[in-house]
């Protein structure tokens, strides 16, 4: 997505809001880095080097502070898409990735209904061994993830495609539920999932069911 790369001050702002940047480190660049006078407004710079960095509330006032320059919707893409290529790149942390995924679901990315739902609810409830993910061996979280393959591979390629072609588009906001706000574009047919399937129960009742489970009790 080359639209969305970062200039360096963009970037020291995202990893700190993002990507671990320390807060020390990021006092460090402000006092180091001189252009940034040239991007933000005298006043903001003055309360960015008057700061006290120290202060268990300085991230949340230097996000106070640089609110205004931040393109939350371009943050938010970035970080959604690292994830997801992450992901696609078979992270030795895909397990947590797919929690993750979950998690956004449940907090408004109905989108990630197939990847959240569909195998992030598998990883954080792994019902075949335990009921939670910090309870398994390394064994046990291997098999689960090798499950998931290779249907996933394509549903986290499909997501990738909807965000980049801005079928999906992230605002980076959140509403007063802290649901996390998007702009779907996609047709009916891309929203169908590919993991979940319609079936009847015992009584006739019609359920959803993970396709991937009903695979395995074919085989």
């Amino acid at each position: 997505m080359e639209e969305l790369e970062l200039g360096n001050i963009e970037k020291q702002i995202f990893d700190l809001l993002y990507d671990g940047l320390s807060i020390s480190e990021f006092e460090q660049w402000v006092y180091n880095t001189s252009e940034l006078q040239l991007i933000i407004t005298p006043e903001d710079y003055l309360s960015l080097i008057s700061l006290d960095y120290k202060s268990k509330h300085a991230r949340a006032e230097i996000e106070k502070i640089l609110d205004k320059y931040i393109n939350y919707g371009k943050f938010e893409t970035i970080r959604v898409i690292n994830l997801l290529n992450k992901a696609l790149n078979k992270d030795k942390n895909i397990g947590e990735i797919l929690r993750q995924f979950y998690d956004m679901y449940c907090n408004g990315y109905c989108f990630f209904e197939d990847l959240g739902l569909g195998y992030g609810l598998a990883c954080e409830v792994p019902l075949k061994y335990a009921n939670s993910w910090e309870k398994l061996s390394d064994e046990q979280k291997t098999d689960i993830i090798t499950g998931f393959y290779p249907q996933i591979e394509s549903d986290i390629k499909r997501a990738i495609d909807w965000i980049e072609s801005k079928k999906i588009l992230l605002t980076g906001l959140q509403d007063d539920m802290n649901r996390w706000q998007f702009i779907d574009n996609r047709t009916s047919c891309e929203k169908k999932s590919t993991v979940w399937m319609e079936a009847e129960n015992k009584t006739g009742v019609s359920v959803k069911r993970r396709k991937l489970d009903t695979n395995k009790k074919g085989k």
